[in-house]
């Protein structure tokens, strides 16, 4: 499959040129001047050079289905937030949006945006969804279709031409938050509230988990301690909660992460640290959450998926559309991705799709130091956050103890995709 895939960077400002707000197209005419020269007498011809402009008429109607709630402050809402962000930056789109559907219901849902809606752009933001907008690409052919965090796209020769894949990945700032998880602990535990183990969750739980195990072990010489919670569920505040308080209370964890969608971890470290007297951290996911907990909040990962919907409507827009494979990471869709020196980091600024959330004080300076450094390096692709590298140059072994990186060993696109697997610094339950 890999020689099928298209460098992400070889799409990256592609459609750039496509001028927002009017969508301007220009021509050329003329030539370049003459130099004649007659009995003697030089002469001269100027031509001047025009550009003829036009502006677009055409309008674009993008429909998105949404597996939760718009408004839960996760992995929705920064959807919606994107959506609007996207449909900001150019006056002739609007979009419509259908929330909470389930993966059974979404063909329907998608069918309405496209036969109700009149929708020219459908976008499922579950994983779910995959195989049901692959068969609607090809019932609907005049009509195009984004799947988030999936693996089929007409680049990828298991769907119609006009079906496109992105992703946004925060694996990489999953790591900066363990290794500011790992600086702060004061009892050497970590808890995670992961929603599903599937592949785009286990990447993110094993990048935080080798993050809090360098960080830790480096500055105190002991193991890192890891009790990873399973909801099997993508929203579930109620459940979300039991698991926060029994990693607490149970194995005395003082840092959790938490990828359910919704401010609620957030919440019970606020509440355990202000109201308990027992001090936990917690961090933001996919949006800004401090408010939610302004005295627990260590730092997070914020996206902007309006960077990656942005660019679907200007290929439309623009009739240049091409099935896509985007796999956005740190530094992608920014003015440069040079790594910058750490006192000179863009860390806590917004940039780009994905980017960090400002780091709490609480967090060393040596070790804001080097968690700025890895950021601006991976903004580069300097550094891999799942390789021995960043597991104080040792192997990466499953709870089986296999081993799944070598020493000298990074993890590469297909592992992180199919990742099935959890570091053996973790129980599970």
């Amino acid at each position: 499959m890999n020689r099928d895939l298209k460098s992400r960077r070889s799409f990256l400002g592609t459609v750039n040129k496509a001028l927002i707000g009017g969508l301007i197209l220009g021509g050329v005419v003329g030539s370049a001047g003459t130099y004649l020269s007659t009995g003697g007498v030089r002469t001269t011809t100027i031509q001047r050079e025009v550009t003829s402009t036009k502006t677009l008429d055409k309008r674009l109607k993008a429909g998105y289905v949404y597996i939760g709630p718009a408004k839960d402050y996760g992995w929705s809402f920064s959807h919606d937030q994107g959506r609007r962000w996207a449909d900001s930056q150019i006056k002739s789109v609007e979009s419509v949006y259908i929330e909470g559907v389930s993966d059974a219901d979404v063909k329907g849902a998608m069918r309405s945006l496209i036969e109700v809606e009149n929708a020219d752009l459908v976008v499922g933001t579950s994983f779910g969804y995959m195989d049901s907008m692959a068969e609607l690409a090809s019932a609907y052919p005049e009509k195009y279709f984004v799947h988030i965090n999936g693996f089929r796209a007409g680049v990828l020769g298991n769907a119609p031409q006009n079906m496109s894949v992105a992703d946004i990945n925060t694996y990489q700032i999953y790591y900066l938050e363990g290794l500011a998880a790992g600086a702060v602990t004061k009892t050497g535990a970590v808890g995670v509230v992961g929603t599903f183990k599937v592949p785009v969750i286990t990447r993110l739980v094993n990048s935080f988990i080798l993050g809090a195990r360098y960080s830790y072990k480096k500055r105190t010489g002991k193991e890192i301690k890891c009790r990873v919670v399973w909801l099997n569920t993508w929203f579930d505040p109620a459940k979300a909660r039991d698991a926060v308080i029994s990693l607490i209370d149970t194995v005395n964890a003082d840092v959790i992460s938490s990828n359910e969608d919704s401010p609620t971890a957030l919440q019970v470290a606020e509440e355990y640290t202000t109201q308990r007297g027992t001090r936990t951290w917690c961090f933001s996911h996919y949006t800004d959450m401090t408010n939610f907990g302004p005295n627990a909040h260590l730092t997070g990962h914020i996206v902007n998926w309006g960077a990656v919907y942005l660019e679907f409507y200007k290929m439309i827009l623009t009739n240049t559309w091409r099935s896509l494979d985007i796999w956005a990471k740190l530094g992608d869709f920014t003015a440069s991705r040079w790594a910058k020196p750490p006192e000179q980091s863009s860390l806590g600024t917004p940039e780009g799709p994905v980017y960090m959330a400002p780091l709490n004080p609480a967090v060393p300076p040596e070790w804001q130091l080097l968690i700025k450094k890895r950021y601006e390096e991976m903004k580069e692709g300097l550094f891999e956050p799942i390789s021995s590298e960043g597991n104080l140059d040792e192997p990466i072994r499953d709870t089986d103890g296999e081993v799944k990186i070598d020493r000298g060993e990074r993890a590469n696109r297909t592992m992180l995709m199919n990742m099935d697997w959890i570091v053996e610094y973790a129980s599970e339950t």
